[in-house]
């Protein structure tokens, strides 16, 4: 019988499982980490200010999304929020639908599985690739990951605030998150290939 990592659709798999897990245990760090900043709340979706026309602050006109999502300068984004809008965007300008409050959080969720997979991916591809050691790969594959997402195409996205707009400590959290996602991604990936 073949070893998983005998076959890139093998690497692919472990990835992809290794990314999912990755997502959830460092969306579970990250909702306790809001919970324990803003005194035990963490607003799911239904708190988001999607643009769908359905409530939201009216104090809150004239501002951007990710002024909106963001808790302040000094507080990381809440990605059930961030995802919740993110996937009512898509509805919106792709398929012209409205998602109820729990249709966003279902879909926002998956897809921040989907999207934690995918660099669980590359992770894969590149540890079975280039052959470098996981203490030099993790790190930066979490960097390049907080550099294309949060530090890039998120804020882009009107998601959330820019990195250059966040408190120094707000940036570092956010930017340190994402190195901890590729340790957990590369422990599991390692776990399911048979690594040591």
């Amino acid at each position: 019988m073949k070893k998983a990592l005998d076959t890139p659709l093998g690497v692919a798999a472990c990835g992809l499982v290794a990314g999912m897990a990755g997502a959830v245990l460092v969306s579970l760090i990250g909702s306790a980490y809001q919970r324990t900043r803003a005194g035990g709340s963490d607003d799911g979706p239904e708190e988001a200010n999607t643009g769908s026309g359905g409530g939201g602050d009216p104090s809150a006109a004239g501002i951007t999304a990710g002024e909106a999502l963001a808790d302040g300068p000094d507080m990381p984004p809440n990605m059930n929020r961030v995802t919740a809008t993110f996937v009512q965007k898509v509805a919106t300008g792709i398929f012209g639908a409205s998602l109820d409050k729990d249709q966003r959080y279902v879909a926002g969720f998956a897809w921040h599985l989907l999207y934690g997979g995918f660099w669980g991916v590359v992770y894969a591809l590149l540890r079975s690739s280039l052959r470098l050691p996981a203490l030099v790969l993790s790190p930066l594959h979490g960097l390049a990951v907080w550099a294309i997402g949060p530090g890039w195409l998120v804020p882009r996205m009107k998601l959330m605030l820019a990195p250059g707009e966040q408190e120094l400590h707000t940036r570092a959290m956010v930017c340190g998150i994402h190195p901890l996602y590729s340790a957990l991604v590369a422990g599991v990936y390692h776990w399911l290939a048979g690594k040591e």
